[in-house]
């Protein structure tokens, strides 16, 4: 109980320190959208607060908010200030579309800027290395993998129907995320509606405590209807409240229950992703910004009626998230996941050979 008192104090006042410190930068400017960056940035809580409860009409935060990310901003500092280059903003990229839906500005002077057909310039901040569909395959052949290719129109209907029975599956496809969380391009994906899920993935596959909570990623266009949230948060950057309608009753009898217990108590349709106060940190997607990723949603929605799929990064308690072909198949096999996805190959379990060497290996990594 001291723990957790202190955790929850220290997440409290630095949540009033994040509203005072905006409170003031709009008192100073006067401007109506914020950026954000920083280790604290990378905060969900507090930059739900920020958008929900401070003065700015719009937030959005660095993906990369820690110190990696500082990289970013000197690359940007160097071309604009010492190389004298343009500022170019989404708009004048082109990257922005007309919409029914765009906000209306608070003065007729400074007109708000049409609904993007991006979420922002970075589109999704996939900016890593990608592999090619040639090299994967050499990499099977060389490790000795049993793998079968799927053709793209039908892969993400065979991903999805794998999750909805069920099943976890690795997925690595398209560039590494710059920043740390995974988007979709290395993420271990699924069923938020299994009330077991949770604590599976975090025991099994994780290798971490039960009660950690996982991140949903939701289709865009889709997110009000989810939680109480009717903007982008490409980044996994914000957090919402589940929308009341898709919580369940909570019986009287777990509310006598104490820490850890709470959280093995259902509390909405979707309970992988519902923490104790009925928050989830959100990732909105786009098919524009990550085709297969949006797609392989699309399909489970269509199969369950439920646009929301679990998303957390690909690897295990201690280890970075995988970046190369062999890093997930490793990964995949030093875990319970079911199947793994490497762009257009796909991987059972049950079909691979034992290795030796996917024993006793926890100890290669000093746990967080």
């Amino acid at each position: 109980q001291r723990e957790m008192d202190l955790a929850r104090s220290i997440q409290e006042i630095t949540e009033e320190v994040m509203l005072k410190m905006t409170a003031f930068a709009h008192k100073e400017t006067g401007m109506r959208d914020l950026c954000m960056a920083g280790g604290v940035a990378l905060n969900c809580v507090g930059n739900g607060r920020v958008l929900r409860e401070g003065p700015f009409e719009q937030v959005w935060v660095q993906p990369a908010a820690g110190d990696a990310g500082g990289a970013l901003g000197v690359a940007l500092s160097l071309w604009h200030r010492h190389l004298d280059q343009p500022r170019v903003s989404p708009e004048a990229a082109g990257t922005w579309e007309r919409s029914a839906h765009a906000a209306k500005s608070p003065s007729p002077q400074v007109p708000r800027p049409p609904s993007p057909k991006y979420a922002d310039g970075m589109s999704g901040s996939y900016l890593g290395p990608q592999f090619s569909e040639a090299e994967i395959a050499d990499a099977i052949a060389k490790g000795g993998w049993v793998a079968r290719r799927v053709d793209r129109a039908v892969l993400a209907d065979e991903v999805a129907a794998a999750l909805a029975s069920e099943k976890v599956v690795g997925l690595m496809q398209g560039r590494m995320e710059f920043g740390p969380r995974a988007l979709g391009g290395r993420s271990i994906i699924g069923d938020p509606r299994s009330p077991k899920m949770q604590a599976q993935m975090n025991l099994k596959i994780k290798f971490r405590e039960s009660f950690r909570p996982f991140a949903p990623s939701v289709l865009r266009e889709h997110v009000a209807d989810w939680f109480e949230c009717d903007g982008d948060s490409p980044y996994m950057l914000m957090v919402a409240d589940v929308k009341t309608e898709r919580r369940l009753a909570v019986p009287p009898e777990a509310e006598q229950l104490w820490g850890i217990e709470k959280l093995n108590v259902p509390r909405s349709t979707v309970p992988a992703i519902t923490h104790v106060d009925y928050s989830a940190r959100i990732q909105t997607v786009r098919r524009e910004t990550s085709p297969l990723y949006y797609d392989i949603m699309a399909a489970f929605h269509a199969r369950t009626g439920c646009p929301v799929i679990i998303n957390t990064s690909f690897n295990v308690r201690g280890e970075p998230i995988v970046c190369s072909p062999e890093d997930a198949y490793r990964c995949f096999m030093r875990s319970d996941m079911d199947v793994l996805v490497l762009e257009n190959f796909l991987l059972e379990k049950a079909d691979q050979p034992k290795r030796a060497e996917d024993e006793n290996w926890k100890t290669e990594f000093v746990l967080d």
